[in-house]
């Protein structure tokens, strides 16, 4: 019981000494939106078996948890997309959809599975 004037009158000379400039929440709001996307979503382009390919990866939360899904295409050369999802690291996410896209085109006759062996390396 005796604790909590204690505490109010601690609080009050926390608040009352530590007067500085108003805290801009546009700022902050900012640098935190920045930082989510440049995490959360990303884009690059990569050669695979030989041809100019591109993937995106994105984050989203499912059940309280961050997740992956990733996407890997060849726009010059097959409309045949690999997909990953639901992966809990990045990397993973990138590496099961180029897995999955290099599959799909060995399904698909495109190229052969010697040809592609050092991707399921």
């Amino acid at each position: 019981m005796q604790k909590i004037p204690a505490l109010i009158l601690g609080l009050f000379f926390v608040f009352s000494v530590a007067q500085g400039k108003p805290i801009d929440w546009s700022d902050i709001l900012k640098s935190t939106f920045e930082f989510t996307r440049s995490q959360l979503y990303v884009q690059g382009d990569m050669e695979l078996l030989d041809h100019y390919c591109i993937y995106k990866r994105t984050g989203y939360f499912y059940k309280w948890e961050l997740h992956y899904k990733a996407e890997v295409r060849c726009p010059g050369w097959t409309n045949i997309i690999g997909t990953a999802k639901n992966h809990k690291n990045p990397t993973t996410a990138e590496r099961e959809a180029t897995v999955d896209f290099v599959r799909k085109v060995i399904a698909a006759g495109i190229v052969t599975e010697e040809e592609a062996l050092p991707w399921f390396v």
